[in-house]
């Protein structure tokens, strides 16, 4: 069992999430603009997880960082910092025809958790990257309900066990204590509301 939830971990790896989430995006919902849609992914797949995987390996090997789960708070600002600035690029450059708000407003809530991480990071707490990025997967398949009034309970299902596994992850290879699970849950969760709140205002 320890070898499956050791896996799991490298698996929803929150490096990941934006792409899974992107890619289940454009599949559940119409869009008329295939070619905009796939530059869309792209750019997303490039920026969200290509370039942070260059970036810790080049970190990697000047040894600044021990592995990619980021085990030490000393070691995440840098990251963190890039991938804020990554995702602002993603910002500016990707949603600029105004489609696919709901998509847009995801990325937002993801920047909003960042920058709040990264704080607390600077304050040395060690906040569960993994649970946040899973509960701002959550928090976005429940404003996608809400706003486009459709039932996603089977995606919030799936999500609630992906969730789960990846506490009693985490837990296992000792890598957070519960209040820091919790806490990062509960930042990816509440950020992806506050962007919603926006978009639905």
């Amino acid at each position: 069992m320890k070898w499956f939830l050791r896996m799991w971990s490298y698996v929803v790896n929150p490096l990941f999430i934006p792409s899974l989430v992107s890619l289940w995006y454009f599949n559940f919902n119409y869009y008329s603009d295939p070619e905009s849609v796939r530059l869309k992914l792209y750019l997303i797949l490039i920026l969200t997880a290509a370039i942070p995987l260059l970036i810790y390996t080049m970190l990697k090997i000047l040894g600044w960082v021990d592995s990619i789960h980021l085990s030490r708070t000393k070691e995440r600002i840098l990251p963190l910092c890039i991938y804020m600035v990554l995702l602002v690029m993603l910002l500016r450059g990707t949603f600029t025809d105004g489609l696919h708000l709901s998509l847009y407003y995801f990325f937002i809530g993801v920047l909003i958790a960042s920058f709040v991480a990264t704080l607390i990071t600077s304050l040395r707490y060690k906040i569960s990257l993994h649970l946040m990025a899973t509960g701002g997967v959550l928090g976005f398949l429940i404003m996608l309900s809400f706003t486009q009034g459709i039932s996603l309970l089977l995606p919030l299902a799936i999500m609630g066990i992906v969730s789960g596994l990846t506490a009693t992850s985490r837990l296992s290879m000792k890598a957070h204590k519960g209040h820091e699970l919790i806490f990062g849950f509960s930042l990816g969760l509440a950020s992806q509301i506050l962007a919603f709140s926006y978009f639905v205002s």
